[in-house]
């Protein structure tokens, strides 16, 4: 949804109109679940994925059929007979149905306060009452003090539901899709060296918001990271963590030297981070582990700690390493949102 968010926005800062394609229900195999998003620009441009395949370039022509008519929104429903996914190569025998919605420049307020609230720790829900009668689909956002046109009864139901997952749920004869808009997750990386740039690179590509921290100038710049989230350049180690770091934080540490790798350990220890991994063989890991118990750290503490950091998939390159580093990230995220 964010890279999808990220593309609207800036298509309706141009002034121009996208669709915005929504799988809204799913069952049996499909090749994604409900809440995926496929965004498709005047201009023909595309960004997200509902699919791919006979899919997309259904839901693409019927997109510029929209664009050439009055229409604001349409609802296509596909079966995915082992024929129409076998001209894909896919293995799938669901049904899938997708909802069309033209998003005009004129909105762009609504999704841009969207783009703020995704990355606050809110728990925003996207909620999307589907057509009903003569009335068209419309969007709202939702969070535990804001309800948009909603009905009161309609918003506390919602928000008592209180899911992580998509859902479609009745109200009073009219369909409501339900979005939880999850925080992607903020990593905070502590050293900008090869391991650190590749690990940022993959990461940023994979939806984190990514902090950069390191104490060297030639290393810690918007040139060697563009897509960084924010970039710190410190004076020391000391001090470089937040201390209300929670679940939805990510320290990763990969600094130049075993002194600055302890010392962001013991203050990520001192969190509530989601996920500490920390890079060095084993023997690395012993010696700093000993150096903290002298300390009075505990060993459910240190229990805490990815080290050796990644999935042990064989990596040996910076580039390999940093993706062993995300896969890792990327399942301990996934494993927050069941």
């Amino acid at each position: 949804m964010r890279h999808v968010l990220d593309h609207l926005v800036e298509t309706l800062n141009r002034d121009e109109s996208a669709i915005l394609c929504t799988i809204i229900r799913n069952t049996g195999s499909a090749p994604r679940t409900s809440g995926a998003r496929m965004l498709v620009t005047r201009s023909g441009a595309l960004a997200g994925s509902i699919g791919g395949g006979a899919l997309e370039n259904a839901c693409q022509a019927r997109a510029r059929q929209m664009f050439e008519s009055s229409e604001t929104f349409a609802e296509m429903t596909f079966q995915l007979t082992a024929t129409l996914a076998a001209k894909d190569g896919l293995i799938c025998g669901g049904n899938v149905s997708i909802l069309l919605m033209r998003i005009e420049p004129e909105q762009h307020p609504f999704f841009v306060k969207l783009q703020e609230t995704y990355r606050s720790r809110k728990r925003p829900l996207l909620v999307t009452a589907l057509a009903f009668a003569d009335v068209p689909p419309q969007l709202t956002l939702v969070t535990s003090d804001e309800r948009g046109e909603l009905p009161t009864d309609i918003w506390r139901e919602i928000l008592r539901q209180n899911s992580r997952h998509t859902s479609l749920t009745t109200y009073a004869g009219r369909e409501y899709f339900i979005e939880p808009l999850l925080n992607p997750g903020t990593v905070y990386l502590a050293g900008a060296g090869h391991v650190g740039l590749a690990t940022a690179t993959c990461a940023a590509f994979a939806g984190f918001d990514v902090v950069v921290m390191d104490d060297r100038a030639e290393f810690a710049n918007r040139s060697r990271f563009p897509k960084a989230h924010d970039i710190r350049l410190l004076s020391s180690f000391n001090n470089c963590l937040p201390k209300e770091l929670g679940a939805e934080d990510y320290v990763v540490i990969l600094t130049r030297g075993h002194l600055h790798d302890r010392n962001v350990l013991a203050q990520a220890l001192n969190t509530d981070a989601g996920y500490i991994g920390m890079i060095g063989s084993r023997r690395k890991r012993e010696a700093i582990y000993r150096s903290l118990r002298d300390e009075g750290v505990s060993e459910a503490e240190l229990q805490r700690v990815h080290s050796p950091i990644g999935l042990d998939i064989g990596a040996d390159t910076p580039e390999e390493i940093g993706i062993s580093i995300v896969a890792q990230l990327i399942q301990t995220r996934a494993g927050t949102r069941q």
